[in-house]
Parts: C-alpha cells; structure tokens; sequence
C-alpha cells in the first residue's frame, strides 16, 4: 500500500522547487518560504540538510528576491548566454542543442498524464523545472487515486514518476544541479540546487529506482 502521507509530502516539495526553477519568488513569497524551511517536506537525505543549511544562510545574508532573481537570470540564460542550461537536451545530446530528441521523449511522457508544456513549440519541453512538475504531478495523480479507491491507478502513477526519473532526471539533472552550485552568485540557487537534489534522492527511495 502506498504511503499517502510520503506521497503528500513528495508533491509539496517537488511543486515549490519547480516553481523556483522556473520563476523565483517575490519577495513576500521568498519571506513565506523562509518561514517554512523548519517544515521543509523533504528534509531526509544529505543532500536536503545541505540546502536547507545554505538557506538559512542565504536568509542570514539579506539576499533579497531581486538578487536571486538577477542570479537566475544569469545562470539559466534570460539575460545571456545561459552559465547552466536548464535543458535536458542540451546536456545530454550530441550536437547539445534543444528541441532534439531529448526534448521529443520528454514531450511524449508527459503526454501520459496529459500534460504539456506551457509554451509548446516556443521554448523547450524539458526544463528542469517542468521535469520536476512532472515528478509532482504523477504523486498528486496517485493521491488522487488513492482518494477515490483505486490502488492500482495509483500505483500506476507512481510508476510513470519512477520511470520518468529513471530515463531522464537522474540521467542528468544530478550534474546540472551541482553546476549550478559552482556556478550561482547566490545562497539561495545553490540552495535550491542542493534541495532538488534531495528531492530527487527522496522519489528515488521511494520508488526503489537505483541513483547510480
């Protein structure tokens, strides 16, 4: 029987940090988030003590949602040529360009939960942070069975996650992450970067899917 409750914690965590792949917080956001870091749903793996640890300093430190945004900019491509590309494409194809088959496969698996992504055709599917949605969205699918007495729906949606980090986040995500440590200007996207990688170690126990 599937745990709700890890369940439940494993959709909280991977929402909040795909949101902040995509776009950082505001700065009410940033002081809610603050707030919570004591609850962080993810918190069991050295990874996560890690980036809750460079949180808290990044809190210590005053950054404020302009820098982290101005950082994000910097690292992820939007003001310049990306120092971390968010893309799966780009770290795992040959030619090291988007759109290429890569990004196709991701496309297709998102498709079996009916999602697509947002801007489709005008920027790539396989963001980091769109990938990690993904992981989000099939824990919340299976609660969603869960709730309404379908054990096997869930698990099957639970199964579409693990095969998901399977063939493509651990196949690259775990790398770009730690460049993002070296590369950030900011406590908090090392941060972020550090907790994903919890995250990620987190759905892999969870599922039994092997990080190595």
């Amino acid at each position: 029987m599937l745990d709700t409750d890890r369940l439940d914690a494993l959709a909280a965590g991977f929402t909040v940090l795909a949101r902040f792949h995509q776009q950082t917080p505001d700065d009410e956001a940033l002081a809610g988030f603050r707030e919570l870091l004591a609850e962080w749903p993810l918190a069991g793996t050295p990874a996560a003590a890690d980036g809750l640890r460079l949180m808290r300093e990044s809190a210590a430190a005053g950054e404020d949602a302009e820098a982290i945004r101005q950082d994000h900019m910097w690292l992820y491509g939007t003001l310049a040529h990306a120092k971390v590309a968010p893309y799966e494409s780009v770290h795992r194809g040959e030619d090291r360009l988007v759109f290429d088959d890569h990004t196709l496969r991701v496309r297709d698996a998102y498709r079996s939960l009916s999602l697509q992504a947002p801007r489709l055709g005008r920027e790539p599917d396989d963001h980091i942070g769109l990938e990690l949605d993904f992981v989000a969205q099939s824990c919340l699918r299976a609660l969603e069975a869960l709730a309404q007495g379908s054990a096997n729906d869930a698990e099957r949606y639970v199964r579409l996650g693990a095969d998901f980090l399977r063939d493509h986040l651990l196949a690259w995500a775990p790398e770009m992450l730690g460049r993002v440590v070296a590369e950030a200007d900011t406590l908090f996207m090392r941060g972020l970067a550090r907790l994903s990688v919890g995250a990620i170690d987190s759905y892999a126990q969870f599922t039994g899917v092997p990080t190595s």
